[in-house]
């Protein structure tokens, strides 16, 4: 599931309708759709975005936030965590905690961050951070952006098992793909499969961090 922070315009009779498939031909859930040629995001929200730990898990395991927005870590297991991140769009960490960490963590960069746990390796979440003030996720594979094809929407799309690294992203013209039947555009993406549940610095190492 991903974090309901989504800030985009209803889909309208203008809006773009993207259908995106993986190399097989199928139906890709959770990607993260920007529009890179709206306005960007102004002043920091004042909102905080969470992300718990339960059961040995990030829940939700993967949200979308805006660039300057806070997150909070809680801890909601009854054994400690030590939650870090060496991503380029920020490192952190907070050291082995219970209940609540001693701060929430500002994400002032936009890119994707690759979170985990220092104690359990099971453990991995994904934040993404969006610098721009259009963005959606696809939902069983379809996506709609609020923006005409006339306006030559330029996109960049994201999934946290793409082939080409977990923090990498794709850019597609909107009107450099192709149609379905029903005039909605093709978007294909290449994917691995999803990462084995102890594989938090085998996930970095994929991407060339270490």
């Amino acid at each position: 599931m991903l974090c309901p922070l989504i800030l985009v315009s209803p889909v309208q009779a203008s809006a773009v309708t993207l259908n995106i498939i993986d190399q097989h031909q199928q139906p890709v859930a959770n990607a993260v759709i920007e529009i890179l040629n709206s306005a960007e995001i102004k002043g920091s929200p004042t909102n905080i975005a969470v992300i718990d730990q339960i059961n040995k898990a990030f829940v939700p395991e993967q949200i979308i936030i805006q660039q300057g927005q806070a997150v909070d870590f809680p801890n909601s297991d009854n054994i400690r965590h030590h939650v870090y991140s060496f991503s380029e769009a920020k490192t952190f960490e907070l050291k082995l905690y219970a209940d609540k960490p001693e701060k929430e963590i500002v994400f002032e960069q936009p890119g994707v961050v690759v979170v985990g746990c220092n104690i359990h390796d099971s453990m991995i979440g994904y934040i993404y951070v969006a610098e721009h003030q259009f963005f959606t996720s696809s939902d069983l594979g379809v996506a709609h952006i609020a923006a005409s094809a006339e306006s030559s929407p330029q996109i960049s799309i994201w999934h946290p098992y793409a082939a080409n690294g977990a923090e990498s992203r794709q850019t597609f013209e909107v009107n450099q793909l192709e149609k379905n039947a029903t005039g909605e555009y093709i978007v294909e993406i290449e994917l691995t499969p999803p990462p084995p549940r102890d594989s938090f610095e085998d996930t970095f190492g994929a991407i060339g961090h270490h």
